[in-house]
């Protein structure tokens, strides 16, 4: 299972609202400021299908994650679950 902890701000928006139709993925909050998106194996984010400039790209797992990266570049990052122990 993969978790991505959202700051409830206008800027990581994008991140909700982008992943509310994608299957098998559950968002919930916010809670405490900040919104949970989970999914069971994988998780993608393109920034511009986000429409977010660099600066905001680069901080979006302020919020923290559980899971892994598995690729990140300049447009797409993609989570993957982990078996590792924290």
């Amino acid at each position: 299972m993969i978790a991505v902890f959202v700051l409830d701000v206008p800027e990581f928006r994008p991140m909700v609202e982008t992943t509310r139709d994608v299957e098998g993925v559950k968002i919930s909050g916010p809670t405490k400021g900040y919104w949970t998106i989970e999914a069971p194996t994988q998780l993608s984010f393109s920034r511009k299908a986000m429409k977010m400039k660099p600066a905001v790209w680069y901080g979006i797992f302020t919020g923290g994650l559980d899971g892994e990266i598995a690729d990140w570049g300049r447009d797409e990052v993609r989570l993957v679950g982990t078996n590792k122990p924290l």
